[in-house]
């Protein structure tokens, strides 16, 4: 007999694995101690010994007959007459690392499968994610789920794939069969962990509190599940019964549940929240190591215990599935009606009403493009990286098609995001009930379109019928039309001059030279311009990412082979054309009159629409009755939907939550606007588009991204199975694109990229821009908006704070919570400063030890005071303050854990440091930082401790700069190039008498570039900003420079004096 079995059985009261080792001699031999673990794992496979749940070895009790047959036969042992034990199915778990991504360089963007093949594929990837709400009971044990165990762990590692392989014997003939009817169609899986033992109506329940989802296969003999991400979700039966339990509200327990960016969660962070939300319902340890063998029945509790489960109809996707089903019948006519169309690439054939673009908000240039794309295109991709001003432009957007008449829906996976727009857009008519929101969990409201009915036929139409001054509307949409014409006509004369500029460059060179032919023209280009633009070319070819419209002013005709005498009659051709143009109006005085006559006319527009009238009212309930009387199932039919959106016309919802609460009627919204849809997979919007007749896509794959729940091989599988060419799918793929992607990929889709940032001072903006944007931002924040401590200046500073000497436990750093809270009391008590700070760093362990140094070190009154947040990057996504404080938490002796966080996804690094208005703070250890185990570490070092790099400071772009400067000190003046103010660089300043100050802009030159690449032209949005600061701005063409220096000369005189 075994000695190691032989010392459980004379410990009837039980022993722990260490308590054995030591009794067995293997105690400090590393041998030894692996053998008797080795000799105690196959006691325990054999079933002679087994593990309870006080973490004590017991020997089984010796059993015969009928009891003997119940623990080996597996239809007997999970029997309802086997008593209140459940036996598991032992299973070997194995970490293996994901297969590498497949280059995106044999993509064939161009290649349309057939749109209801795509659609089916879809629906597929969604049913193989088979997690939702889920209670089980015992006699459904064996059948629809199954109790398993063995040693962990439970989610499988950072870069890695989890395989958990049962015998297929060892699993119950009920579910076998059940799995077998699913194999080749639904191989999907929920492992729930841990359970949760509880009671309903006196009978015992069984809950996993969260669920991964998984795939699987057989192999042989063995049943082979597969678990791709670690990203738990929690399962809202669990949370209403542990809430019941424990006395927490419900929506808060689901809330602290809910992951910070409105995705899953990781499995630490799942099992931390456990333990602090539940504590005293857990029995045991909760780890995941090393699950339970069986679990009693009568002993309430949630145990380290895992199952796997069925799908059912109640998972989360379903809803979204069932639309998929629905539209993949619909005939390619009923598709080209949606926004579908431009999505899978059927021709649309559906007229969109153009509604004029206004401003409901102050806009820029681009957020104005983004607006007129909402209006006028089927599908419209908007990159917003932070702080460049998104949220202002989907206002806009819904402003422009509700005071059009027409209806919009924005949907979000994030809830943050909805209540951030639901926030802004009440604003723009305030007590008017024009808006629904679907699920909102801080007030636990639920409302689909059947609620919605009801409730509009039965509440008293909040006021009397309102009128819209028609008159007034109809110079609004003229307005908006003079704008655009504005807009696109001063575009067509910044054309037009940087092509004169180009000529008169080259007729310059070659009178210099007395030449007439074109001979070694390109000579006369500057070696500075060839090598810039050789590199700007090389990385849009790396680069697919920024993807964007590219406009002619950036595609100078090539005239190399031109004459003297041929240039010439061009530059006539060019300045006849650009006179005929005339002079637009300015654009930014015609948003202002109708940003003046939107805050007056959009809320007597809105409440006239929310009106009711009584007979109306009795038309819309005749409809009703007749409906409900005839059974009254699922959604309102399409005369009632069309009845609700006139006086309800807009909705926000998210993704998930919408097939459920909004009918599938084709073409149903206008607009239909996705925000935050780089944390979006593709599949669960999809039904949306279905419901829209245009789409605005809104994301940043440059920030927080999705967390796809289908491996890759499972993915080509699903898209063989529906003959889709597996080849060239890459773009529609769910396990690899976001919804942004995605849309991003679309070829015919308009694109805009917002790239002025408000938000952050200059440093902060140039390290972001250059570090994840391809140095597409533009600075545009305002002075005297941000507040600095004392003494400290605006950007990104680093607080040295060396690694301690003793190796890191977990990822919390004492020293940089140290480092933090003195800097922090510093400056609150000792200086009084008074902007909000935020503290940010990537791990939950590291913010509950600096939030518990906080509370010991700083009274509440303080902390509210300052807005005193402390979070993860997650947590802080969405959000901004005046100062921000980083724990990067990664020292030399640091767990690997902690590095992995920057060498996987350095986007959380730009989320982390644009959070910061006016100041950046990083505390940790520089020296580490500077040694280039992680990249982004040292480039953020590099850029918070370095001196910036003089960009052309002093130094002219052009050889009309040169003229330009010379010919003012001829005047007496002293211009200063390249003049650095706000974190824009002037090409001149000048400074007269009483502290006026000109901008002086020489626009359109050839080699005159934005750090981008992209042609210089005038931009009256900046000289508008420029000019709230203070300054004049004055700007000069190359070709009124070339015809009339001394009178440009005269203006900037005029303009000093």
């Amino acid at each position: 007999m075994s000695l190691v079995l032989k010392m459980v059985q004379a410990f009837p009261r039980g022993r722990t694995t260490e308590e054995l080792l030591v009794l067995v001699g293997a105690g400090f031999s590393h041998d030894k101690r692996l053998a008797a673990i080795g000799e105690l794992d196959s006691l325990f496979r054999d079933g002679l010994v087994e593990k309870d749940r006080d973490g004590r070895w017991r020997a089984k009790t010796k059993i015969s007959g009928l009891e003997k047959e119940r623990t080996s036969n597996p239809t007997l042992r999970n029997s309802a007459s086997s008593g209140d034990i459940i036996y598991a199915a032992n299973a070997s778990f194995i970490s293996e690392p994901l297969a590498s991504e497949p280059s995106d360089a044999d993509e064939e963007v161009s290649v349309n499968p057939d749109p209801h093949a795509l659609l089916r594929y879809w629906r597929s990837a969604l049913r193989a994610d088979p997690r939702g709400a889920t209670t089980q009971v015992l006699d459904k044990h064996g059948v629809e789920w199954s109790l398993i165990s063995g040693r962990g762990p439970i989610g499988p590692e950072a870069g890695h794939a989890l395989r958990i392989s049962i015998d297929f014997d060892a699993i119950d003939p009920g579910f076998q069969e059940a799995l077998i009817r699913r194999e080749g169609h639904e191989n999907a899986l929920a492992i729930g962990w841990p359970i949760a033992v509880g009671r309903r109506g006196g009978v015992p329940v069984f809950q996993p509190v969260g669920m991964f989802a998984a795939a699987w296969i057989r192999e042989g003999e063995r049943l082979v599940l597969t678990v791709d991400a670690d990203d738990v979700l929690v399962n809202p039966d669990w949370v209403k019964n542990a809430a019941r339990a424990s006395g927490w509200n419900r929506s808060d327990l689901a809330e602290l549940f809910s992951a910070d960016d409105g995705l899953a969660l990781r499995t630490a962070d799942f099992v931390e929240k456990v333990r602090v939300s539940v504590a005293s319902q857990i029995r045991g340890r909760i780890v995941g190591q090393d699950l339970a063998s069986q679990l009693d029945v009568t002993a309430q509790g949630i145990y380290d215990s895992a199952a796997i489960f069925l799908p059912t109809d109640s998972s989360f996707t379903a809803g979204a599935a069932r639309d998929l089903d629905v539209i993949a019948t619909w005939p390619a006519e009923r598709l080209a009606r949606t926004a579908l169309a431009a999505a899978v690439g059927i021709e649309a054939r559906t007229a969109i009403d153009q509604g004029a673009a206004i401003d409901a908000v102050p806009l820029n240039k681009e957020q104005l493009k983004a607006v007129r794309y909402a209006c006028e295109a089927p599908l419209t991709v908007v990159t917003g990286p932070p702080g460049t001003g998104k949220s202002q432009a989907i206002v806009s957007m819904a402003a422009s098609v509700l005071a059009g008449g027409g209806s919009v829906l924005v949907a979000s996976k994030n809830h943050q995001a909805l209540d951030a727009v639901e926030d802004r857009l009440g604003s723009l008519a305030p007590n008017v009930p024009f808006s629904i929101r679907t699920l909102n969990p801080s007030n636990d409201t639920d409302t689909g379109f059947n609620a919605a009915l009801k409730q509009l036929i039965d509440s008293e139409s909040p006021s009397r019928a309102t009128s819209v001054d028609e008159f007034a509307l109809a110079e609004l949409i003229e307005d908006s039309a003079r704008r655009s014409e504005a807009v696109d006509v001063g575009d067509r004369i910044a054309e037009l001059e940087c092509e004169i500029s180009d000529i008169l460059d080259r007729i310059q060179v070659r009178e210099a030279r007395g030449r007439s032919d074109a001979q070694d023209d390109l000579v006369t280009q500057p070696n500075k311009g060839n090598l810039l633009r050789l590199l700007y070319w090389i990385r849009s070819l790396i680069s697919k990412r920024h993807q964007q419209e590219i406009s002619s002013t950036d595609k100078p005709l090539d005239r190399r082979g031109m004459s003297l005498g041929e240039l010439r009659k061009s530059l006539v051709a060019l300045r006849s054309t650009r006179d005929a143009l005339g002079s637009p109006d300015n654009p930014i005085d015609v948003g202002e009159r109708i940003r003046e006559a939107t805050g007056k006319l959009l809320p007597a527009i809105l409440a006239a629409r929310t009106h009711l009238p009584e007979e109306t009212r009795r038309e819309i309930a005749q409809l009703y009755d007749d409906w409900t009387f005839d059974g009254g199932n699922g959604h309102p039919p399409t005369d009632l939907s069309q009845a609700l959106m006139a006086h309800r016309p807009l909705w926000l919802a998210s993704i998930l939550g919408a097939p459920r609460r909004i009918p599938l009627d084709d073409g149903l919204f206008d607009l239909v606007i996705f925000d935050e849809a780089s944390q979006c997979d593709i599949a669960t919007a999809i039904p949306l588009f279905a419901r829209a007749k245009r789409v605005v896509v809104v994301g940043d794959d440059r920030q927080l991204s999705f967390i796809p729940q289908l491996g890759q091989a499972q993915d080509r599988n699903l898209m063989q199975a529906q003959g889709l060419p597996v080849g060239k799918m890459g773009r529609f793929a769910q396990s690899r694109r976001s919804l942004f992607d995605f849309a991003s990929r679309v070829v015919n889709a308009k694109r805009i990229t917002l790239r002025h940032q408000y938000r952050s001072a200059g440093p902060i903006v140039d390290y972001i821009s250059e570090n994840f944007y391809g140095n597409q931002l533009q600075t545009s924040y305002d002075p005297s908006r941000l507040n600095t401590p004392i003494g400290v200046r605006p950007g990104i500073a680093w607080e040295h704070v060396p690694a301690s000497a003793i190796p890191q436990t977990g990822n919390v750093n004492p020293a940089e919570v140290g480092a933090i809270v003195r800097h922090l009391r510093k400056l609150i008590v000792d200086d009084n400063y008074s902007g909000s700070i935020g503290i940010i760093t990537p791990f939950r362990a590291q913010v509950a030890a600096i939030e518990d140094a906080i509370v010991a070190a700083l009274d509440e009154p303080k902390r509210i005071a300052c807005e005193l947040k402390v979070g993860t990057v997650d947590g802080f996504q969405g959000q901004e303050r005046d100062l921000i404080m980083f724990s990067p938490c990664v020292g030399p002796r640091s767990p690997q854990s902690g590095l992995t966080f920057f060498q996987r996804d350095a986007r959380r690094l730009n989320v982390a440091i644009s959070r910061a208005r006016a100041v950046a703070i990083v505390f940790g250890d520089l020296d580490f930082a500077r040694s280039g185990k992680s990249k982004v570490l040292a480039k953020l070092a590099a850029h918070a401790t370095e001196p910036p790099a003089k960009r052309g400071e002093g130094v002219f772009d052009s050889d009309w700069e040169r003229k330009v400067f010379h010919a003012l000190k001829a005047r007496g003046l002293d211009p200063q190039p390249q003049y650095e103010i706000a974190g824009r660089r002037l090409d001149f300043a000048l400074f007269g008498a009483n502290g006026i100050k000109v901008d002086l802009e020489v626009d359109g030159r050839r080699w005159h570039e934005s750090p981008d690449g992209r042609r210089k032209t005038s931009d009256l949005w900046r000289d508008h900003q420029l000019k709230s600061l203070g300054w004049r701005v004055r700007r000069f063409w190359v070709d009124e420079l070339s015809r009339d220096m001394e009178g440009c000369l005269d203006r900037i005189e005029q303009d000093l004096s």
